[in-house]
């Protein structure tokens, strides 16, 4: 439990070689939360090379400003610099693509920048929904309020597109197990559908606690 906010996460390699997803959550004295998901996208070692370069070049990059200074602009800034420090880094081979999610949550609200095909959803105790843009856009950014037991779902590509709005809501739904818990059975339930082309899977829940 990082203070304000309740935490669950799981993924699976799928039918993939490798595991290009990568992800990472930071909390400050503040009670402030980052969150931070990459897909690599190739199933090759290049894709998750790219993935934990991009991870900790933000968090990083994060580390050396307040987060009070984190814009939109800022956001798309170190995404960018950090796409260029991943393909510095990656000499041979096949040169990965990345898509990238970034989340930090402070009190009352939640400011997110998402490139890629990974997706943020929002679960208000009702209604699932993606938070900037539709299930086609692969750029937003922006803020988000966040009231008490709303959960926040960052979803990599294998997740949404594997699952059914209707499939996660069940899950979410299940009042008897907690947010980790929740993460998990997410993610089982994916891998007992046993599809050929799987991809990496990862699924990274936030519960607002207060």
């Amino acid at each position: 439990m990082f203070n304000r906010y309740r935490v669950g996460n799981a993924q699976i390699i799928g039918r993939r070689k490798m595991q290009s997803n990568y992800f990472s959550t930071k909390c400050n004295k503040a009670g402030d939360m980052l969150a931070v998901l990459a897909d690599g996208t190739i199933d090759h070692p290049n894709g998750r090379r790219a993935a934990v370069l991009a991870v900790e070049y933000y968090l990083d990059a994060m580390s050396h400003e307040a987060y009070s200074g984190y814009t939109n602009l800022f956001a798309l800034e170190t995404a960018m610099q950090a796409n260029r420090y991943v393909q510095s880094s990656v000499f041979t081979g096949r040169s990965p693509r990345l898509s990238l999610t970034v989340a930090l949550f402070t009190k009352g609200e939640m400011r997110y920048f998402n490139v890629g095909t990974n997706k943020i959803f929002l679960y208000d105790g009702i209604n699932e929904r993606i938070i900037g843009g539709d299930a086609t856009s692969s750029y937003s950014s922006g803020k988000q309020v966040l009231f008490s037991k709303n959960i926040v779902g960052i979803m990599s590509v294998g997740v949404h597109v594997s699952t059914h709005p209707m499939d996660r809501i069940r899950v979410i739904e299940s009042k008897k197990i907690k947010i980790f818990d929740k993460a998990q059975a997410v993610v089982e339930f994916i891998d007992k559908k046993g599809l050929s082309n799987q991809l990496n899977a990862t699924a990274l829940l936030v519960e607002v606690v207060r």
